[in-house]
């Protein structure tokens, strides 16, 4: 039992299982930087793994800015290369009660399968320290979730107990144990840090999703960076929007506290992730693996994600979405389409303008909703012109033509041939090298085709109740 006190307070019942993105093969750039990512990462790569370090480095993006997949493809490109890196998703641990425990067993992870014998022997007395470091509480807490087998040395033991209400030179011996037990833990992790390859001058430490923790678990993140591994040759680097992170400790010091002076106290180096372009952004989130695999279980159905994202796409130009409203957007589709039976059309090209010309003009939304015969004037206004003046692509003349294919009603004398004549007559008109005469031929032959929706029933009234239903929950 003795052999193995040290390794129990981190491996018993706390080791943490980071979430990280599972990248396809080997490849570089990666098929998944759909955001071109991989220039960045190329240039700062060696920055870092050369720089003198203990170092901090912060990256900053906005909330849906990229910042998860950001740190997973450049822990990948390191990997590629031959170069050690860890991560740590600071969300997903920040139930421990002390922000130590999980940075400890993200090193364990890797010093425990570590073949250098002197590294991984200053590793296992690095850790025979922390329990004179972590706090008290978390001891107490692990040795109660452990039935008390922790068999820890006398000096750390006495950590656990509760120093409220004890003597001076109680609180003064218990300080000094503290003391000397960072000055040790800091000596033996700068020898296990030999496990490095040679060729690898610094440990990347990559840190995620710390402006989404309890912000007084992240001020403990920082802390615990700052004084307890700041040791040469590791590197941090914590991913953060560092306005939110900033305004959120406000919550814990007060409103008038200088959130962003204090987190200088703590990030070295700052770095300012690169906006995505709209295009590739938005495709991004169609492309996610949740989207696809929705689309390849319904039949021919499956290439249709394709034409919702390029939908997406012109309708985020013309209404200037931010990629905080495309992520909103994006969360809200997959919400529908998984609420959509396997047996029902999804009929993603009348959805997704749907959604948008709900957030953009509720009046005319509800006009549509209840009689499609506005149809044209919806078209009108989400291509930004009148028909016979507005600029279409393939996507949104498919688009269009299921706005006007929706006012049809199955099994009824109703007749749409008015809506469809103003785009027949700007068929006729338009000169046949002109590159808008196949998307308005789209809309008619489409539109006028009622075999195209010999299945459907009141097509728009199912995309509607889902639409009105995601409106009622707060997605932001």
């Amino acid at each position: 039992m003795k052999k193995h006190r040290e390794d129990r307070l981190i491996k018993n019942d706390i080791v943490l299982r980071s979430k990280v993105i599972q990248l396809s093969g080997d490849a570089w750039p990666c098929p998944e930087d759909l955001l071109e990512r991989h220039s960045e990462i190329e240039n700062i790569s060696p920055v870092l793994l050369n720089a003198r370090a203990p170092l901090v480095f912060g990256v900053d993006a906005p909330w849906g800015g990229g910042k998860t997949t950001f740190l997973n493809l450049w822990q990948h490109y390191l990997k590629r290369d031959g170069k050690v890196s860890l991560y740590l998703n600071a969300w997903e641990s920040d139930f421990a009660e002390d922000p130590l425990l999980p940075m400890l067993s993200v090193l364990d992870s890797w010093l425990d399968k570590t073949r250098n014998k002197p590294a991984k022997s200053a590793w296992n007395k690095a850790k025979s320290y922390a329990p004179g470091i972590i706090k008290s509480t978390a001891v107490a807490a692990a040795k109660a979730a452990t039935l008390g087998i922790l068999d820890l040395e006398k000096e750390y033991e006495k950590l656990a107990a509760d120093l409220v209400g004890d003597s001076v030179e109680s609180l003064v011996d218990s300080f000094t144990v503290k003391q000397k037990s960072l000055v040790a833990f800091k000596e033996h992790l700068k020898k296990a840090l030999e496990a490095l390859p040679v060729e690898q001058p610094n440990l990347i430490v990559f840190v995620d999703e710390l402006d989404r923790c309890r912000p007084t678990y992240a001020i403990e993140v920082l802390e615990r960076i700052k004084h307890l591994f700041d040791v040469e040759r590791i590197v941090f680097v914590i991913a953060i929007n560092r306005d939110q992170l900033s305004k959120s400790f406000q919550g814990v010091y007060g409103p008038a506290f200088d959130g962003d002076n204090y987190l200088k106290r703590f990030i070295d180096l700052d770095y300012h992730l690169k906006t995505a372009k709209l295009e590739r952004y938005v495709k991004s989130k169609f492309y996610d693996s949740s989207i696809t695999e929705y689309f390849s279980n319904r039949g021919f159905e499956q290439q249709d994600y394709s034409y919702a994202s390029d939908i997406l796409y012109f309708l985020a130009q013309r209404f200037s979405l931010t990629l905080r409203d495309v992520d909103q957007f994006a969360i809200r589709l997959e919400l529908i389409l998984r609420s959509i039976p396997k047996d029902h059309y999804v009929d993603v090209h009348l959805l997704v303008p749907m959604m948008i010309l709900r957030q953009e003009n509720l009046t005319l939304y509800r006009q549509y909703a209840e009689d499609a015969s506005h149809a044209n004037k919806v078209a009108s206004f989400l291509l930004g012109a009148p028909i016979g003046q507005l600029k279409l692509d393939q996507s949104m003349a498919i688009a269009v033509a299921y706005l006007i294919a929706a006012a049809r009603i199955l099994h009824n004398s109703t007749s749409i041939d008015h809506l469809i004549k103003p785009w027949r007559d700007w068929l006729e008109h338009t000169d046949i090298e002109d590159d808008q005469r196949s998307y308005i031929k789209t809309v008619v032959e489409f539109s006028s085709s009622p075999k195209e929706f010999l299945r459907r029933s009141r097509i728009n009234d199912l995309a509607f109740k889902r639409i009105e239903l995601l409106h009622k929950i707060d997605i932001s």
